[in-house]
């Protein structure tokens, strides 16, 4: 149980550009030290720092990719929104009691999403200044329930409700200028007791989920679940528990190309390749509402053993992926890998 205690404090503060879907500008965002993010482009098979920003431990933040970054101190609820290229920022108190899990800048909205309770999904118009309170179906309005990411494709808004079965990946309706209106809503698979959901990774071909689970039986377990697709019938997972004696805990994904990129605690960067015959629409029980597992010695560990790689930050337009690593004292590093 400690182990998924710490799995949960490390990805509550980790809030990045990895892959919300968003696919103009080039800019992204690294986190320094605790108290610092970097902007930063890269040219010339380079990064090159743009400026930095204040964060804290409650601190979570995210880009557009272009000009746009928001940070919102959770402990507090006050948003601050910065213009990359006139230095210019605003700070918002929020106008609603949410408990913030996540951040998406996309245009000039921004979204918030967290704990259900009056209002779980919230959008910030940047030009208009208006606050909305997304709609939620009245079959997720019960207590536990959570937006805990929040994406995007195409012409649709993704929130992925979180915690208590079952659960579901929520889409609203992209509208620039307005309120976005909620769409529909489609049932997610599940890989066990008390699943809880951490981060979600999207590409024109995959939708990926980072999540974990806790077993009398067997601990804690730790998952990366993908589907084939928004219709979210075609899925497969891989993942380990505290009793498997090969564990590594998984820190944090992203896919590229038909390339799942792992990073671990124990054994560096992990390469899974993606094949057709994953995806099955039932696990091997033959349940329709559970993922088929596939079996973790599949994945390739590629150096970096005993480094904890705690975060993956893809290079926009690019296969290139920064790892940032953190040592023993604390301190982070970045190392740059070509996929």
């Amino acid at each position: 149980m400690k182990h998924l205690i710490a799995i949960i404090a490390l990805l509550s503060t980790l809030s990045s550009f990895a892959q919300n879907g968003l696919k103009e500008g080039n800019l992204f965002l690294l986190q320094k030290d605790n108290k610092t993010i970097s902007i930063n482009g890269f040219e010339q098979e380079k990064i090159i720092e743009k400026g930095t920003l204040e964060i804290n431990s409650k601190s979570i933040y995210e880009t557009d990719r272009q000009h746009t970054v928001a940070i919102l101190d959770t402990a507090t609820n006050h948003l601050t929104i910065h213009d990359i290229h006139s230095q210019q920022k605003s700070e918002i108190p929020l106008p609603y009691n949410i408990e913030a899990k996540c951040i998406l800048v996309n245009k000039d909205n921004v979204f918030i999403g967290g704990i259900i309770g009056r209002e779980a999904l919230i959008q910030y118009n940047i030009r208009s200044k208006k606050w909305y309170s997304l709609d939620i179906p009245v079959e997720l309005i019960f207590p536990g329930k959570a937006v805990d990411d929040i994406l995007i494709k195409d012409s649709l808004l993704i929130a992925i409700d979180n915690i208590v079965l079952p659960k579901y990946a929520l889409f609203y309706k992209l509208n620039a200028a307005e309120k976005y209106s909620f769409s529909h809503l489609t049932e997610l698979k599940s890989n066990g007791a008390y699943e809880n959901i951490h981060q979600g990774r999207i590409t024109d071909k995959y939708f990926g989920l980072l999540s974990d689970t806790y077993s009398g039986y067997v601990g804690a377990s730790w998952y990366i679940t993908i589907y084939d697709g928004l219709h979210l019938k075609n899925s497969f997972c891989i993942g380990f528990n505290e009793q498997n004696k090969k564990k590594t805990f998984f820190n944090d994904f992203v896919i590229i190309n038909d390339n799942i990129i792992i990073a671990t605690k124990e054994k560096g960067l992990g390469v899974l390749s993606i094949k057709k015959s994953y995806f099955k629409e039932k696990d091997e029980d033959g349940l329709e509402n559970f993922n088929t597992r596939i079996n973790p010695s599949l994945i390739n560990y590629i150096g970096y053993n005993n480094k904890n790689i705690i975060k993956l930050t893809i290079i926009p337009n690019t296969n290139k992926v920064v790892l940032t690593i953190k040592n023993r004292s604390g301190g982070l590093s970045h190392k740059i890998v070509q996929i």
